[in-house]
């Protein structure tokens, strides 16, 4: 708390009051982070068990038979190093994360801004808020004006008092208000939010490894994701805002040092803030919709885990016709073609087998009864067909008592 600046009122206050929140959100995201990276911390020791949890489950399963693929492995191993990564080395975490998240708004500003000529792209934007802040200050106390004329008799007795919608020094009061509280309220939700997640990170990187809570661990990069893509936003419009509001300001305090009546800047400085307040709160609402829109790969497991595929035998006609008539098991989430796949795959593999065991039977090989032009042999029905089919014709008793009197 020390280390960051303290609050001034005047024509510091808003200057003061942003660096102080941009100072304590990197201290909660510096000092956070390593206090819960510490070896001692309970989130340490949380995520430990969690490892060997995770390791533990995955030599149980081989135990069990379950034999895993190449991609299990490697999707466990680079589960395992990004949870390290994220909890437990400060230098990665900082190159990796906290300086994309807490660097990178103002690079990409920069980037986008520079070539557009805006206001704070060169990395002084609180600092022109600042003097904006002041210039309206000055504007207040000089007012519009028209405060002068007020106790004047009109010139012409018949004509009614001139009436304003709004008077003149609350509409200055609140346009300043709404100035100040987007200012405020943009930085102080972008800049402590990031603060927040990142020194949450040891707690989160654990969730990574078991497929329940992964939600969680998703959820948390699409928050950094949004606070990244925030904090660009912020400096952006109100780089636009003040590309408006500083000429427009220089022209109105002009005037009132002139002795000129300016009874129309109070309106125009409530709409701008007001319009440049809805505008900010819409476009972080998109950027929100926007991050979260993000959906990490889940693996897809092309086989059942613990299915031997090189222990699959070699010719259709070893398999049992039990076996070979039943269909295969239902695999991990395969889609209805892949089941559909399985059935027709078992109906050929049968067909083979009952045509293999008719020739047996008659003595014929599967290349004698192949059909001329390179077509599929016939079914093997026929054979069985012959072989038990009734020799005679079916009587009943009542036919065979009328043949016995005749």
């Amino acid at each position: 708390m020390a280390s960051c600046p303290r609050l001034s009122t005047g024509d510091a206050f808003l200057s003061t009051l942003l660096r102080h929140i941009d100072c304590q959100a990197q201290a909660i995201g510096t000092g956070g982070y390593q206090a819960l990276a510490d070896p001692a911390s309970p989130t340490i020791q949380v995520v430990t068990a969690l490892l060997t949890i995770f390791v533990a489950l995955f030599g149980l399963a081989m135990m069990m038979g379950r034999t895993p693929t190449v991609r299990d492995g490697v999707m466990a191993a680079v589960k395992i190093g990004v949870v390290l990564t994220l909890a437990m080395s400060w230098p990665a975490y900082k190159t990796i994360v906290y300086d994309v998240v807490v660097e990178g708004p103002a690079q990409l500003s920069a980037a986008v801004g520079r070539p557009a000529g805006l206001p704070g792209a060169q990395g002084d934007l609180i600092q022109r808020l600042q003097a904006a802040d002041a210039a309206i200050i000055r504007l207040t106390n000089y007012g519009t004006g028209r405060d002068e004329l007020a106790t004047l008799p009109p010139a012409n007795p018949n004509e009614p008092p001139q009436r304003t919608p709004i008077a003149d020094n609350p509409a200055l009061g609140w346009g300043r208000v709404l100035f100040l509280s987007g200012a405020v309220a943009a930085f102080a939700a972008v800049r402590l939010t990031a603060g927040l997640l990142l020194a949450l990170a040891p707690l989160f990187a654990g969730l990574l490894l078991f497929d329940v809570a992964r939600g969680v661990f998703v959820g948390w990069v699409r928050a950094l994701v949004f606070t990244l893509l925030a904090s660009v936003a912020v400096t952006l419009l109100f780089g636009v805002q003040l590309a408006l509001l500083e000429p427009w300001l220089a022209q109105v305090l002009q005037m009132r040092q002139a002795n000129a009546l300016t009874p129309s800047a109070p309106i125009e400085l409530l709409v701008m803030s007001l319009g440049f307040f809805l505008a900010l709160g819409g476009a972080l609402a998109i950027l929100l919709r926007l991050a979260f829109t993000l959906h990490l790969p889940t693996p897809w497991r092309e086989a059942t885990p613990g299915r031997a595929t090189a222990t699959a035998p070699a010719h259709a006609d070893a398999v049992p016709l039990s076996l070979a008539a039943a269909p295969s098991a239902p695999r991990l989430g395969s889609p209805r073609a892949a089941a559909v796949a399985d059935a027709m795959s078992a109906a050929q593999r049968r067909e083979r087998l009952i045509f293999a065991r008719g020739n047996a039977a008659t003595g014929g090989s599967p290349s004698s009864t192949a059909r001329p032009g390179g077509q599929d042999p016939a079914p093997a029905h026929a054979a069985y067909g012959q072989a038990l089919r009734r020799a005679r014709p079916r009587k009943s008793v009542g036919a065979a008592l009328r043949d016995r009197r005749s």
